[in-house]
C-alpha cells in the first residue's frame, strides 16, 4: 500500500507540478514543531483546514500558519455556512491526514486568505507530519484556482 508522501510526490509528477517535495526526522505536526524542526519563516508556513457546507463540499481553509483559519470568514467568503470537519472526516474527504495536509490533491473548493499573495511561495503540507512541500505562489494559484474574496485568518495561533 502507498503511504501518503508517495501518493502526494506521484500527483505531483503526474499533474507536472513545479514543487519540491521535503522530507524530515522530525515530526511537523504543530506550527511549533515546523518552526522548530525547519527553521523556515512563519510567513512562508500555511495550513490548510478542511470544513464542510450544507451540500456536503469539501471547503479547503488555506491562510499563514501564524492564525487560525475563521470559520466565519470562510462562510462570509462562500455566502453559505460551514462546519469543521473531525480529524476522521477530514483524513476521508482528502485522503491525508492532520498535521501534514497539502492545499491540493484531491477534490475541493479552497478559500484562500489573500495574505498568502504576499508570497512568492509557500510551504504547506507534504502528506505526512514528517515533510513538506515548497511550491511558487503562481503555481499554486495555476493549480487549485482558489477563491480569493476577503480574509479568511482569524486570530493568531498560539
Amino acid at each position: 500500500m502507498i503511504n501518503e508522501e508517495e501518493k502526494l510526490k506521484n500527483y505531483i509528477k503526474e499533474h507536472d507540478i513545479k514543487a519540491e517535495h521535503l522530507h524530515f526526522n522530525k515530526t511537523l505536526h504543530t506550527v511549533q514543531d515546523t518552526l522548530n524542526v525547519t527553521g523556515f519563516p512563519i510567513e512562508l508556513i500555511t495550513k490548510s483546514m478542511i470544513f464542510k457546507d450544507k451540500t456536503d463540499r469539501t471547503i479547503v481553509g488555506m491562510a499563514p500558519a501564524e492564525f487560525r483559519v475563521s470559520q466565519s470568514g470562510l462562510s462570509k467568503v462562500l455566502g453559505v455556512e460551514v462546519s469543521f470537519c473531525s480529524v476522521e472526516e477530514s483524513y476521508e474527504r482528502t485522503g491525508y491526514p492532520i498535521g501534514g495536509m497539502p492545499c491540493f490533491g484531491y477534490d475541493a473548493i479552497v478559500i484562500m486568505d489573500p495574505k498568502i499573495l504576499e508570497n512568492k511561495y509557500i510551504y504547506t503540507g507534504g502528506g505526512s507530519e514528517f515533510s513538506l512541500v515548497k511550491i511558487s505562489v503562481d503555481e499554486i494559484k495555476r493549480l487549485i484556482k482558489p477563491i480569493i474574496k476577503g480574509r479568511i485568518r482569524g486570530n493568531k495561533s498560539n
